[in-house]
């Protein structure tokens, strides 16, 4: 009987994570599935956990389940030796879920899904790498990597006291700290390289480039986005006076942004990121490094099984 590898990140949605768990579990040992379950323990270990997994040399099939939040997803898909090797399966159970919300995955059907163990799709998707001129590895992002005010509102999420996560205040400081950083982030200069031109814009705002639709909890970020397409959807925005920027927010919230002032929005497969200074920059919710950085459509693609 193939064996199922889990990893499982005990503090994803707020720990909603472990009743999930609790739950799966149940529904294992009905299907009568082998499994070996891990928990993660710090931030990055879901990444060790992934590359120790499928590094294990056997002749059962390797499939691995993931039960956490955008990060822990992205961390899994960068530890992976190989992606055509092991089919990836995901609970998605974090805060912000932007994974579940762009491939389509649901917790209930995965959960469902566990009861005719034969009968799943697996389903291929394009991924979006990255490479910043400070390493020479290239790692994957399955929903956006983004430049700007965005990534400096994490870096002060990141920041705050412990006491702030002991009494579960972050989900309540987010949204204010993320809404406020837009209205207080210094624009920066942008250059960029695609499609064999060179651009450069003189005061952005914010740049992503994104694999699907949503970003930052369900704002339509890039609307024509499709990750079953190998082609990265660019957005460029450039600052804007208050009120407009404002409005700006609002509109991405619904996708209803394209073409509207300041807002630069085209596809590619791969483009170059150089800023006038070195501007934090996130991947999948996790700031990474800073800029510049080369991003592209992966020549590896994604095997979902849903």
């Amino acid at each position: 009987m193939s064996e199922w590898y889990i990893i499982i990140n005990p503090k994803a949605g707020n720990s909603s994570s472990l009743s999930v768990w609790k739950t799966l579990q149940k529904e294992l040992r009905k299907a009568n599935v082998s499994y070996r379950s891990f928990m993660t323990q710090y931030p990055g270990h879901a990444e060790v956990l992934a590359r120790q997994i499928s590094t294990i040399q056997d002749d059962r099939l390797k499939r691995l389940l993931v039960v956490g939040g955008d990060g822990t997803i992205h961390e899994v898909l960068n530890g992976l030796i190989s992606l055509q090797d092991i089919q990836l399966s995901v609970i998605p159970v974090g805060s912000g879920n932007d994974f579940k919300r762009g491939y389509s995955v649901k917790k209930s059907q995965m959960i469902k899904n566990l009861k005719r163990i034969g009968e799943s799709l697996t389903r291929t998707y394009a991924l979006g790498s990255f490479q910043t001129k400070d390493s020479s590895n290239e790692l994957y992002f399955a929903n956006h990597l983004s430049i700007g005010f965005d990534v400096y509102a994490e870096k002060k999420i990141s920041e705050l006291p412990k006491w702030v996560s002991f009494f579960k205040l972050k989900p309540l400081l987010h949204p204010l700290i993320f809404f406020v950083s837009a209205f207080t982030f210094k624009p920066f200069v942008l250059s960029i390289e695609a499609e064999g031109e060179t651009k450069t814009y003189k005061k952005v705002w914010f740049t992503a480039v994104s694999n699907h639709p949503y970003y930052g909890g369900g704002m339509k970020i890039a609307p024509n986005a499709k990750p079953r397409e190998a082609i990265l959807d660019v957005m460029i925005i450039e600052d804007l006076p208050t009120l407009k920027k404002a409005g700006l927010l609002l509109a991405m919230a619904f996708g209803k942004h394209i073409g509207k002032r300041g807002v630069n929005a085209f596809k590619t497969k791969e483009i170059y990121f150089h800023t006038n200074e070195r501007i934090l920059f996130q991947a999948d919710g996790e700031i990474i490094g800073s800029t510049p950085v080369f991003v592209k459509i992966s020549t590896d693609s994604l095997r979902l099984k849903v």
